[in-house]
């Protein structure tokens, strides 16, 4: 017997017969196969649950901005001429009425006098109009009149002669004719040396009112001089500081050149940039608290802090952000334009704000969500965000879902996903609020809430 040929043939036997093995135990235990199929569908996420809280939240945001004038004019010359002098330079603090600048006055001052020179003749002039003639005038009107008087009575007295004559007989009727004629003409040579006496007591109306309106035009021509030659110097409209000086001494200026430029110093305003969202809040404002870092000073305004406040309309088209101006009635002295500005705005206490505990918040393809648990499986729901203070965020539950009895997923919140089983670590979440942020003075941060790490 070959007993080496015997030997291989086992061999081969048995390397054939354990893949057949193998086969025949995967094949004779199907229960064990579905149990752990079973056992994969069955997995199940530890969580950590939470419940929201509610929170009385201090609304306040933090800005920064300037110090402004609320008072900036270009002061132009009003009347022509050389600038003979401008004894201010720039950066100086000036009073009102402070002088400016001067022009050449001596052409105005002369107009003045020349037409001053008119008046009086026209004075003149208007006064004999109203007395009428000279006396020697007059004395020779007057006795025109009594001797043409005289005339009369003496052809009237002729002429009743003649009339007694003719009836009996002794003249005729053409003499009688021409004494009656000459009573005539003496009458009427009486009644014109009348009238030119009457003239010579008193010139014509029209002659008396176009002297005096000749007196009229020329005092409002001697006050427009006068506004003139005031004009000639160039005076501060308030108190303030000259930031630019237009022209120099020498220089000719028409009326409207530019002279000088400056800043009202009595009345500063503050110009802050804050959110959008801020715009409808701005009524509620109860005060604003400001920090001039470089002049180390703080100061407060709280009473009628609405009523100095109006919106700039030029929103940043970039941040969205808008432009606030607040009105600084009785300024620190020690401020000035161009200092900058870090400000608290408070808009008071809401109360009952929604919050979650940062860890809860999640930021992903969805938006940002927070998880809850029900019926041992994690439920998304959709939230906005908003500040962070103490390791709460505020959030808006627009969907209506977090409720106090809502069980909030906190950790393992970033490895969940919608309808993934899960179960608690912790057997009792607590609800309770662990600080209130309004009554402990937390701080408000101004900065949108950043994202939690998952």
């Amino acid at each position: 017997m070959n007993y080496n040929k015997i030997g291989r043939d086992k061999k081969v036997l048995l390397w054939l017969s354990v893949p057949l093995l193998l086969l025949l135990l995967q094949l004779g235990c199907p229960g064990e196969k579905e149990e752990s199929t079973a056992k994969k569908r069955e997995f199940s996420l530890p969580v950590q649950i939470g419940k929201v809280v509610f929170l009385d939240v201090m609304d306040q945001v933090r800005t920064v901005g300037n110090i402004q004038a609320n008072q900036r004019v270009v002061i132009n010359a009003e009347v022509a001429g050389q600038v003979s002098k401008i004894p201010i330079e720039e950066g100086m603090r000036v009073r009102k009425e402070a002088l400016l600048a001067v022009i050449d006055p001596r052409e105005y001052q002369l107009e003045l006098e020349r037409l001053q020179t008119d008046l009086s003749v026209a004075k003149i002039e208007y006064e004999k109009a109203l007395e009428g003639l000279r006396l020697e005038d007059k004395e020779k009107l007057e006795a025109q009149v009594n001797a043409d008087e005289s005339a009369l009575e003496l052809a009237e007295k002729e002429q009743e002669r003649f009339e007694k004559l003719m009836a009996e007989g002794f003249v005729s009727q053409s003499e009688l004719d021409q004494a009656v004629d000459r009573a005539r003409r003496a009458r009427d040579a009486l009644q014109i040396s009348k009238a030119a006496l009457n003239a010579g007591m008193s010139s014509r109306e029209e002659d008396i009112e176009q002297k005096k309106s000749a007196v009229d035009g020329i005092e409002k021509r001697i006050d427009m001089a006068r506004l003139d030659l005031v004009k000639a110097s160039v005076k501060a409209p308030f108190d303030g500081v000259v930031i630019a000086k237009k022209i120099e001494q020498g220089a000719y200026a028409s009326a409207g050149t530019p002279v000088v430029e400056m800043i009202g110093s009595s009345r500063l305003k503050a110009i802050l940039e804050m959110p959008q969202g801020y715009r409808g809040k701005l009524k509620k404002l109860e005060s604003a608290e400001f920090l001039a870092k470089e002049l180390n000073r703080k100061f407060k305004y709280g009473k009628n802090l609405a009523g100095n406040l109006r919106v700039i309309p030029d929103a940043n088209i970039y941040s969205g952000n808008i432009k606030v101006q607040i009105d600084l009635p009785k300024p620190d002295p020690s401020l000035f334009p161009g200092v900058n500005l870090e400000a608290v705005m408070n808009f008071g206490v809401r109360k009952n704000v929604l919050h979650v505990p940062s860890i809860a918040l999640v930021i992903g393809d969805r938006g940002t969500v927070v998880y809850i648990m029900k019926n041992k499986k994690a439920h998304l729901v959709p939230v906005k965000a908003y500040k962070e203070r103490n390791g709460y965020v505020e959030i808006e539950d627009f969907t209506g879902q977090l409720g106090p009895d809502a069980d909030l997923i906190l950790r393992g919140s970033g490895a969940v996903f919608p309808g993934a089983n899960v179960f608690s670590t912790n057997l009792s979440p607590e609800a309770r609020t662990p600080f209130n942020a309004a009554s402990k003075g937390a701080e408000a941060d101004t900065k949108p809430a950043k994202s939690p790490e998952t």
